[in-house]
């Protein structure tokens, strides 16, 4: 699961836009999931949209126990971009979502969801971590 990565994970390596956390915190117990923090749909890539030549495929990128890379800008399908589908975590780390099933904080493992990204207890505990 996710979690430890979300609280004790995101401490600077010299990426730009990471903050250090306190690697004491604990995730709340009753924490439950809120309706201002649902990711929207992952992007859907336009005829218009061409990914950048350095930008990995989306099937070598979200496979689940894979480190998210870090950066994570996005990745390619069919040549177009997908830009990251994020939601900013209070610690100041990145959750991203991808293909309503897929989830990870860069530089982290990713995680697969059973079902729908929203029914999957293991991403609802996860994304309840990243806004609390």
């Amino acid at each position: 699961m996710l979690v430890l990565g979300l609280v004790t994970g995101c401490g600077s390596d010299g990426d730009a836009g990471d903050v250090a956390t306190d690697s004491s915190a604990t995730p709340s117990e009753s924490a439950s999931p809120s309706d201002d923090a649902t990711p929207q749909a992952t992007p859907s890539p336009t005829d218009d949209n061409a990914a950048p030549a350095t930008w990995q495929t989306c099937a070598d990128v979200w496979n689940e126990g894979k480190t998210l890379p870090k950066p994570y800008p996005g990745c390619a399908l069919d040549g177009k971009a997908v830009p990251a589908d994020s939601i900013h975590c209070s610690m100041g780390a990145l959750l991203v979502t991808y293909d309503d099933r897929f989830w990870g904080v860069p530089g982290h493992e990713i995680s697969r969801a059973d079902g729908k990204l929203q029914q999957d207890a293991d991403y609802r505990q996860d994304r309840a971590t990243c806004t609390a």
